[in-house]
């Protein structure tokens, strides 16, 4: 069936080029026609200010008719070699619409009425059917058996895998291991500067002259690990003559830690009758683990690392020129151990049971999280839920800023044993510009604005979040130093200490130590 599929889709796709190029090009040679013209079209999209439809760095735009061609891309065709993707998993799950994964983003074996399905499926026979290979895919899991696959297969030159999925809290030592391979010397094929891949992340991932992982909208996963804020519209409802309208605070740029406080405080209170704070029962302001530490640094525009020209890592926390650790400091004091807020991690809320979500069962007005909660986590809450950006530190902040987070989301990169890594990066061209045009679009618009978002203001918040999602290069490039472990930033949010100057003092040396090792990895690199 997936082959008639794809001969059927093949015969579509080899009219519309003919008419395409006797129409919009030069006269080609036998034998030279081009990928990437099988939408009609006179126009060069290419030419438009990438600015305006960058998915993941500006607000997702429709679907286009014009498309900018493939021609840089070879036709040979590749005789149905394999092109098989290892994705990450966690937990063994392998199941989609369950937490670690939310949505097909590989590869489907049918069309079974699923609109985001099918379009993964059609993107793939096209790809399949004009390059000449075969498509498949498998989960591995990062806590079993994910690593110890990758290096099997490097060590026998097994050719198992043709392009490799992660989430980026586990990619150091793969790159430091040299496990992925250099996509900047496969450039004449992926052409980063292009709208389907996500601007940000190649950024952040660049090291030197170097980039071993990236994102492209073959990869969904990212995007639902962007963090969003809910809130119950019946308890904001309940509350409307003391709250402000949170969606005209946002649009107003007047979403600010000051009024999420105000509305955390203004609406907790016991409700079971002991007048204490102390259960599942009780209204909460806000209820959420740890996460949220880092969804409201990031939000209020701070990072704990970046990039710099020259692709080294260069830290930002306690820079002298930075306030950074004022404003962590006010995130555990007037946030994390607010009497309003509800951390389900914390030894003291053992009142909580096990995987009780208080936010669902309506007694907390605030949830962090991500946006791919509205997928599993909230599909069958009760309550009316709305959709906000995490807000800015002050009024005085540019712009809402949108936290990728690094435990949930996902870049690519090419296996560094692949035999023909060519090939690979033909087909993740090919997939991740087929993916812009016709799988995210189905994704933005169907499983977004119009499943996820209950109305019409949360759909605005949510094309306000696209277009501010944000990596932070200081959490992926710092996995040694330990302060963002159990014994770091995180420890901090079970004992209620937020002394952040004696933890970053406690830090500072190693985290300076991890990056100056990154940095010297690099410098041999470009050596």
């Amino acid at each position: 069936m997936k082959k008639l599929v794809s001969l059927l889709l093949a015969l579509l796709m080899v009219l519309t080029m003919v008419v395409t190029m006797v129409s919009c090009q030069e006269p080609e040679q036998p034998g030279d026609e081009k990928p990437g013209t099988d939408n009609p079209g006179t126009d060069n999209p290419g030419t438009d200010d990438p600015s305006t439809d960058v998915p993941g760095t500006d607000e997702p735009t429709e679907p286009k008719d014009e498309r900018i061609p493939l021609d840089y891309l070879p036709t040979t065709g590749y005789n149905n070699a394999s092109f098989h993707i290892l994705e990450w998993s966690a937990g063994g799950q392998t199941d989609i619409g369950v937490s670690w994964i939310p949505w097909e983003e590989g590869d489907v074996e049918r069309e079974d009425g699923d609109m985001l399905g099918s379009a993964v499926f059609q993107r793939n026979a096209w790809v399949e059917e004009t390059f000449g290979v075969d498509i498949t895919k498998e989960y591995g899991s990062v806590d079993q058996q994910y690593f110890t696959d990758v290096r099997s297969d490097a060590l026998v030159d097994s050719n198992m895998y043709q392009m490799l999925t992660l989430r980026t809290v586990n990619i150091v030592s793969l790159i430091e291991e040299e496990l992925f391979a250099d996509m900047n010397e496969y450039q004449q094929y992926l052409h980063f500067d292009q709208p389907w891949w996500v601007q940000d992340a190649v950024e952040s991932f660049t090291l030197g002259s170097h980039l071993y992982v990236a994102a492209s909208e073959i990869l969904l996963r990212d995007k639902g690990a962007t963090a969003a804020l809910f809130f119950n519209q019946v308890i904001a409802n309940d509350y409307a003559d003391d709250l402000p309208d949170f969606f005209e605070l946002v649009q107003n740029k007047e979403w600010t830690l000051e009024e999420m406080i105000f509305a955390g405080e203004t609406v907790s209170h016991p409700n079971d009758g002991d007048d204490q704070m102390n259960s599942a029962e009780d209204i909460w302001g806000f209820s959420a683990g740890d996460d949220p530490v880092y969804y409201l640094f990031n939000g209020f525009g701070y990072k704990f690392a970046h990039i710099d020209n020259d692709g080294f890592i260069d830290y930002d926390f306690a820079d002298e020129d930075s306030d950074s650790i004022v404003v962590m400091q006010n995130i555990f004091e007037k946030v994390m151990y607010a009497d309003w807020y509800m951390n389900t991690m914390t030894v003291g809320k053992g009142f909580l049971q096990s995987g009780q979500d208080i936010f669902v069962e309506g007694t907390s007005l605030f949830k962090g999280g991500m946006v791919k909660d509205t997928t599993n986590r909230l599909k069958d809450m009760n309550d009316l839920y709305g959709i906000l950006p995490y807000p800015l530190y002050t009024v005085d902040q540019a712009n809402y800023s949108s936290l990728v987070w690094e435990h949930h989301d996902s870049a690519l990169g090419i296996p560094a044993h692949a035999l023909d890594k060519e090939m690979c990066a033909v087909i993740i061209e090919a997939l991740s510009w087929e993916s812009y045009y016709s799988v995210y679009p189905v994704f933005y618009e169907t499983i977004l604005l119009n499943r996820a978002a209950k109305d019409e203001q949360s759909k605005e918040m949510l094309k306000i979040i696209f277009s501010t999602r944000s990596y932070d290069p200081g959490l992926y490039w710092d996995r040694a130093s330990g302060l963002h472990g159990n014994d770091g930033l995180l420890r901090l949010s079970a004992t209620n200490g937020s002394d952040i100057v004696s933890l970053w003092k406690k830090f500072e040396d190693k985290v300076a130590e991890n990056f100056e090792q990154v940095n010297d990895w690099i410098a041999d690199k470009e050596d």
